[in-house]
């Protein structure tokens, strides 16, 4: 009887010693960083989302909130619908949606505006989308959010509109698009001739709500600023090779959008840059820009409203000064088409 025990003794045995080293290796296992993508549903902006969308899918991030403002480049409305079309296309179901009814002093160019709302709902063919405000405003959706886990980083790539309406919980961990410190501005195409051309167009758009994040920040904001975001233009031997290799929905729906017929010719005129994928990718996964600390300010009204500039009086953060263009444009397209 004894020896018939054993084996079943020694099959318990090992089974309870599992359980513990299971355990341990349950609890050490890295979680992903949640992420809020906050954004004005520029064409970059939609580039940003499938990129994004590729590292929620192989598990780099947790995507959880795209939080839409209406005072950037997108039509209220047409702004929450292409975030919805594209969360569909890309696969991104669970990720909640919420829009902000705030607006900034200045208004992003009309024509542009209608030209890339265009250009996105080219790229979701097939797609009515549902362009009613969200039940839960952006800026609560914010907050509830960084409430229920502290560590969740925002990366904003519009104006920082929706973030302003939900500080203080959104000065902690944000990684945004905006400004310029050592290079111009690149305000353009349509902007009232009276600003003097050192702002970028984010912060331009909501002077006060730039100045209230980045000086309320407490070191754990992060600025990539048109000194580095200048070295990534788009280019046409990049599209040549997006062209030869987009396997993917996120892929192809980057192509369908840099390739639009309206869009070619802004790129041909070099005004059109990976902004908002340069400032996403250096959020998840770091060394693909060079970044400083220093105290940033932003002026808010005049001709240089929107300007940022440093000052003793600005907000303490890291602000980008170069980047990688050979290793970005690698890496964006590696992600897209869904490879490690």
């Amino acid at each position: 009887m004894k020896r018939a025990l054993l084996p079943l003794l020694l099959t318990l045995l090992a089974a309870t010693s599992l359980i513990p080293a299971t355990a341990a290796q349950a609890r050490s296992a890295p979680e992903r960083p949640a992420v809020i993508f906050d954004t004005d549903m520029d064409f970059d902006d939609a580039a940003t989302l499938a990129y994004l969308a590729q590292e929620h899918h192989a598990g780099r991030i947790d995507l959880r909130a795209i939080t839409v403002t209406n005072s950037g480049a997108g039509l209220p409305g047409r702004a929450i619908r292409h975030a919805r079309c594209l969360a569909e296309r890309l696969g991104l179901r669970g990720v909640r949606i919420a829009d902000g009814s705030g607006t900034g002093p200045h208004s992003f160019p009309a024509d542009l505006r209608r030209l890339f709302d265009r250009v996105l709902t080219a790229a979701t063919p097939g797609c009515a989308g549902d362009e009613s405000p969200s039940a839960v405003r952006a800026p609560e959706l914010i907050r509830k959010l960084l409430r229920d886990d502290p560590a969740t980083q925002i990366i904003a790539t519009g104006p920082l509109t929706n973030p302003a309406a939900a500080l203080p919980y959104s000065a902690a961990r944000l990684t945004t698009m905006g400004g310029a410190l050592h290079v111009p501005g690149n305000l353009c195409c349509g902007t009232p001739p009276e600003f003097d051309g050192t702002q970028e167009f984010n912060y331009w758009l909501d002077p006060a709500a730039a100045r209230a994040v980045l000086t309320g920040s407490r070191g754990t904001v992060r600025m990539v600023s048109l000194d580095a975001a200048n070295e990534v233009p788009i280019t046409d031997p990049f599209l040549d090779r997006l062209a030869a290799d987009h396997g993917t929905p996120a892929a192809a729906t980057v192509l369908e959008i840099v390739t639009h017929p309206e869009v070619r010719p802004l790129i041909a005129q070099n005004l059109l840059y990976w902004w908002d994928p340069l400032a996403a990718m250096s959020a998840v996964r770091p060394g693909y820009v060079e970044f400083t600390y220093g105290r940033v300010d932003v002026a808010l009204s005049g001709p240089s409203a929107g300007r940022t500039f440093l000052s003793p009086a600005g907000g303490r953060l890291r602000y980008g000064t170069a980047a990688d263009r050979a290793a970005f444009e690698q890496r964006f397209l590696d992600t897209l088409n869904g490879r490690p």
